[in-house]
């Protein structure tokens, strides 16, 4: 059985056409794409008058069907070569983009909102997804469980018989990239998943907003909420997305109310998060999607309903080499970093024994400083490119990649002494 590459195609918001038609003229211009490696985008067309109605194609990752551990390893090491197109299945998916972004939920008269509503695909979400870099396979794990989850699903698989409940735990420390993925994962599926629902929406309930200002009345209005939510699944056609962040503000452990070192109000709230996800488990158009970042407070009810638990752990060498080799081709895209070399190219893995060498390219210097980011958060990695920049730069342009890499350097140093300086102060 042969591999899948999965291609998604963005179209033009304002044009009609017939997608059958469309698609033979999309697999047309894949034969003229080179090379056509995996997490690729492509925006000029050879094929006339493609680009009127298509905006870009993104050649995405590649399905091994038989291990899905080693999906990584096998694009990694694909390294440019051009994909031989006829030995792969071809998947190509349609969307367009909604603009209106995650908008307050107005359907009460609450001052406070307690949670955010958009349509997918969202332009909000765009482009999150291939920018979440992990050395473990976890973004094709949690795409598989999930289309299969929904499969399931539409299928009417008795729960009784094999228990699903669509509900996904992430967890692991502050910033490495928890919510993002969730966000991503929501979006990646209203892609793959357009031909069997009408429309996709994403809600992202606001917990602390349920618990702080109607402390008393928490699991009351727990129950409001999700009332709301039952009255958007009632629409058959439609696949729903929840996301709640921090779920242990929500599903606090009820062997420390009773002990007394939680407010008794708690275990109403949970009481309430339990029933209703039971009560919602017979929608089969919902998935829930939750993260934490301290599992051991949340009850062990809760997470017995999730089907998937997933530590996310901070980003390693290699994926930290991907995450600062993407930010600095983008500085180079925008002209940010002028006078690059043809020799100035990173490859898409480094030599890990770089430090052998005595003259080391620019692929070799930026492994050894992704070595010395092991440590630093998702997030903050997403940023210490614009630290060097700001700081040891000092210029609306560098001069070359040579001299940003220096920058960069002295940028990781300073992050750690300052993240050090933080944790004293603690």
């Amino acid at each position: 059985m042969k591999n899948i590459l999965h291609v998604e195609v963005l179209l033009q918001a304002d044009k009609a056409i017939e997608i059958p038609e469309l698609e033979k003229a999309i697999r047309l211009e894949l034969k003229n794409i080179e090379p056509i490696v995996p997490e690729s985008m492509h925006t000029t067309f050879v094929t006339e008058g493609l680009s009127d109605f298509v905006k870009c194609i993104q050649i995405c990752e590649i399905e091994n069907l038989h291990d899905i551990e080693n999906v990584e390893r096998m694009v990694l090491e694909a390294g440019v070569d051009s994909l031989d197109l006829d030995t792969y299945l071809i998947k190509i998916y349609f969307y367009k983009l909604d603009d209106s972004g995650l908008v307050d939920d107005t359907s009460t008269d609450e001052s406070t909102c307690k949670m955010r509503r958009c349509i997918l695909p969202n332009v909000d979400f765009c482009g999150i997804w291939e920018s979440l870099v992990f050395q473990e396979p976890i973004k094709e794990i949690l795409l598989q469980y999930a289309q299969t989850g929904m499969n399931f699903a539409r299928h009417n698989v008795n729960t009784n018989i094999i228990s699903y409940n669509r509900l996904i735990l992430l967890h692991g420390p502050p910033g490495t990239g928890k919510t993002s993925i969730c966000k991503a994962l929501a979006q990646k599926l209203s892609i793959r998943l357009g031909k069997q629902y009408n429309f996709f929406e994403f809600i992202e309930i606001n917990s602390h907003n349920l618990l702080s200002k109607y402390f008393s009345e928490s699991g009351s209005l727990v129950m409001s909420m999700f009332q709301q939510i039952k009255n958007v699944l009632e629409y058959g056609d439609s696949l729903v997305f929840i996301l709640i962040d921090e779920v242990e503000s929500l599903t606090r452990a009820r062997d420390a109310v009773l002990s007394g070192t939680e407010p008794s109000d708690s275990i109403r709230v949970v009481n309430a998060v339990l029933t209703q996800l039971d009560n919602l488990r017979k929608y089969p158009n919902v998935i829930f999607l939750t993260t934490s970042n301290v599992t051991e407070a949340i009850d062990t009810a809760f997470t017995d309903r999730a089907d998937i638990k997933m530590l996310i752990n901070p980003p390693q060498e290699l994926a930290i080499y991907t995450i600062l080799k993407a930010a600095i081709e983008e500085l180079i895209k925008v002209k940010l970093i002028i006078n690059a070399e043809e020799h100035d190219k990173f490859d898409r893995l480094p030599n890990i024994n770089a430090e052998q060498k005595e003259v080391l390219n620019t692929t070799q210097k930026l492994h050894l400083i992704s070595k010395e980011c092991v440590g630093l958060s998702g997030r903050v990695l997403k940023k210490i490119t614009f630290i060097a920049h700001s700081i040891y730069i000092r210029q609306p342009q560098c001069d070359g990649v040579h001299q940003f890499l220096v920058a960069l350097h002295k940028a990781v140093k300073y992050q750690k002494t300052q993240d050090a300086g933080l944790t004293k102060i603690k």
